[in-house]
């Protein structure tokens, strides 16, 4: 079964890469994509780790963007946030309680405004709930722990072809264009031990006859294979709980209207004193991952509370301020974060030009 190869090519995603760029030649700087499952694998197994500052290039190098410590800090890696921990903890009983049912199984749902870090958190859920059952059981090909798809999009007949995007993350070849993969996509889960799907983009849903088509399809999956799912995207719950919870059952005085689901809300981080003490911990994850000549354990930290008004306590702009700023200390030589290279930084401003 060739579950990693390209439908019409039979060739694989590295081998692609390295027809269209060449063995050895430099590439510029570009997304790590986890759309299909080599991909996927490559990123659990890449658990990006800071460089050694004795093994970069020395103080006084003209740095270029192919330099490894400047890629670093363009994304840096996610920092293991106290929301993290909490909706690993609430994942992890959900996988546990459905692991040997053969129904009667709940998902969780993500919701929370834009820019609070849903995707991200997704990600991580999945690639550690991996990179754990690789370390307890070694590495295994014949094992797809987690499928990882965005909400496809419309295609012919105003549908979203959701068996197509299973198909196309497991690399499961067609016998032709008009023949249906649902089936061999049930089969390689529950072959391969699917336990986990994330679903990320939910409010790309429309309410009505696609929301109805789209779940009436991953609930058949989910019967067929006892896969977890995981549902991600802005106001999630008030698409995903209708299609999963009992709408025939009158409610009693004062019954809450919501299904089963754990619902997990993301946030930006506030400024009572709370947030503030919040959203100092974050920083100094973040602190503890530079790699800056001159900086010095804390540094960062010190300027959480600048940092917390130039992001608004959003985590994308957070990331942002953090990654320009630290690639700025690197090629003007300052190799150190202050309140002036943050205040020269373009994120969130107006500029007149």
């Amino acid at each position: 079964m060739k579950r990693e190869q390209k439908a019409s090519t039979g060739i694989n995603d590295a081998d692609l890469q390295d027809l269209v760029d060449g063995r050895g030649v430099l590439r510029p700087p570009a997304p790590s994509w986890c759309d299909t499952l080599p991909n996927w694998r490559r990123a659990v197994k890449r658990a990006q780790e800071p460089p050694e500052l004795a093994d970069c290039a020395p103080r006084g190098t003209e740095i270029g963007p192919d330099d490894p410590r400047f890629q670093f800090h363009g994304s840096m890696r996610p920092v293991r946030t106290p929301a993290i921990s909490a909706a690993e903890l609430v994942v992890t009983q959900q996988l546990q309680a459905n692991a040997r049912r053969t129904g009667g199984r709940i998902g969780v749902i993500i919701e929370g405004p834009a820019n609070t870090g849903k995707s991200e958190l997704t990600r991580y859920i999945g690639q550690n709930f991996e990179r754990r059952l690789n370390n307890r059981y070694g590495d295994n090909d014949d094992r797809i722990p987690v499928i990882a798809l965005s909400v496809p999009a419309k295609g012919r007949g105003n549908t979203r072809n959701w068996a197509d995007a299973f198909a196309r993350f497991l690399g499961l070849e067609r016998e032709s264009m008009r023949s249906d993969p649902t089936d061999s996509v049930c089969y390689v889960m529950r072959q391969c031990h699917t336990q986990l799907v994330l679903i990320d983009g939910i409010e790309r849903l429309e309410h009505g006859a696609d929301v109805q088509q789209s779940f009436a399809f991953l609930k058949h999956v989910s019967d067929e294979t006892g896969a977890t799912f995981l549902y991600c995207g802005r106001s999630s719950r008030s698409i995903v709980d209708p299609m999963l919870r009992d709408r025939e059952t009158p409610l009693e005085a004062d019954e809450s209207p919501w299904g089963d689901h754990p619902v997990l809300v993301t946030s930006r981080i506030g400024y009572d004193q709370a947030g503030k003490d919040r959203f100092r911990r974050v920083v100094h994850k973040f602190d503890k991952d530079l790699r800056l000549y001159d900086h010095q354990p804390g540094d960062l930290t010190a300027l959480s509370p600048h940092l917390h008004l130039h992001s608004r306590g959003y985590l994308r702009a957070l990331s942002q301020l953090i990654c320009q700023a630290a690639q700025q200390t690197i090629l003007n030589g300052q190799e150190r974060i202050t309140e002036e290279i943050l205040d020269s930084l373009t994120v969130g401003r107006v500029i007149a030009i």
